[in-house]
């Protein structure tokens, strides 16, 4: 998608977001702290207005991967979707990758805004789409690029973010071992 449109929806979002008179102000993650944890109940969605957030999952061998990260203005709506939407506990766990400032939305408040708001309901109706499209071009890319494929999409589409993190977070979310990571580094 279009970085300047990316830029222009965040803002939107933002500015939407102002015009209401919300239950919760702006908060601080710290770097560590956990937005939620596995198994709790998923009431609330947050909006990133600076920081780096990551969702983890536990595979049935308990290996942690890391399924996504959140950084504005590209991924700046925070959620385990699946909890949130149909009142189940968390398989995820969302935390900061570093110090990071949000606004949460509990459950209630965000069906209000939906059924009160309309410019409010078709926002988050067209981000809901762009996030679909995002995660599809994710798991094609996990069908069928090889590893080097998919860590020279990485370092294009998310430079910035590749400077941030660790490399093994970039292994774990590109669904690779940190060291054929740490080889083909060296050749790109």
């Amino acid at each position: 998608m279009d970085h300047k449109k990316i830029i222009a929806r965040y803002q939107l979002t933002l500015d939407l977001l102002k015009s209401f008179d919300l239950k919760n102000s702006e908060v601080e993650l710290k770097k560590g702290e956990s937005f939620i944890d596995y198994g709790e109940k998923t009431k609330k969605i947050g909006i990133l207005i600076e920081g780096l957030l990551y969702a983890t999952y536990l595979s049935d061998s308990g290996t942690e991967w890391i399924s996504r990260f959140f950084f504005p203005p590209n991924n700046f709506i925070i959620s385990n979707q699946q909890g949130f939407y149909s009142g189940k506990n968390s398989t995820e766990a969302i935390r900061a990758y570093e110090d990071s400032k949000l606004i949460y939305i509990e459950k209630h408040e965000f069906k209000t805004l939906l059924d009160n708001h309309p410019k409010f309901e078709r926002t988050v109706r067209i981000l809901a789409e762009e996030s679909y499209i995002q995660a599809m071009g994710r798991i094609h890319s996990f069908q069928s690029l090889n590893a080097e494929q998919r860590i020279r999409i990485f370092l294009q589409q998310y430079p910035e973010l590749a400077q941030k993190l660790q490399r093994q977070h970039i292994a774990s979310y590109l669904g690779i071992h940190r060291n054929i990571l740490t080889r083909i580094l060296y050749k790109v």
